[in-house]
């Protein structure tokens, strides 16, 4: 199950690397330079790590090893924006599908196990895709630029206050942890009740213990 959750998420998202937006935190309060950026970072210098602690919180002691620091904050970034994409994709997938019965299910384990087993060749086509953005336009340039910054996609939506484009990094990097969170409570949830997310309030089955519908 959690390989097939996995895939899942794979699967629905992996054109999250279009998704604009740029940033290593208080350092690119102002709108990013396009000059040779700094590979490392410090704790301090991160959008987000004390909004709703009121201060740093790393019990495992993250942020001290401050080499790895900007690679984690690339790789938050990307795994935020896969997930915002494969939550909306989730939905839209209730009610969208393309014109073929072999993407007909409306539930994401469901869907990809049936392209498995039906038109395993399109599964690989899917992850080949996948896998072509992620070493070429979706690939994070750790030498010359901030993390997330994919290139000059997005630029045109980045504002040149200083002040509106930090607001919009801190939107962006508290909406893909929510995101995170979500689209695996949404796949956990459809392996419990066999049901999709929409599909089990459309039903009025809102929990998974003891109503004869799902796993408990």
């Amino acid at each position: 199950m959690k390989a097939v959750a996995c895939v899942a998420v794979a699967s629905l998202a992996g054109v999250a690397a279009f998704t604009p937006s740029a940033f290593a935190g208080k350092a690119l309060a102002r709108p990013a330079a396009r000059t040779h950026a700094v590979t490392r970072m410090s704790v301090e210098d991160m959008v987000g790590i004390d909004v709703e602690t009121g201060g740093l919180f790393d019990p495992l002691g993250f942020s001290k090893d401050e080499a790895s620091l900007f690679r984690r904050r690339a790789v938050e970034l990307k795994h935020g924006r896969i997930c915002m994409l494969a939550t909306f994709g989730v939905l839209v997938q209730t009610y969208v599908h393309l014109p073929d019965a072999v993407f007909s299910n409306p539930r994401p384990i469901g869907a990809l196990l049936q392209v498995l087993d039906q038109r395993p060749v399109a599964a690989i086509q899917i992850l080949l895709a996948i896998g072509l953005l992620e070493l070429t336009a979706g690939a994070q340039d750790y030498a010359n630029k901030a993390p997330g910054d994919l290139g000059r996609f997005g630029d045109a939506f980045k504002p040149d206050d200083a002040g509106e484009l930090a607001e919009l990094q801190l939107k962006e990097l508290k909406n893909g942890r929510l995101a995170m969170m979500g689209i695996m409570g949404m796949l956990v949830q459809e392996g419990l009740t066999k049901q999709g997310p929409i599909e089990q309030l459309l039903v009025g089955h809102t929990s998974p213990f003891g109503d004869g519908q799902g796993f408990f």
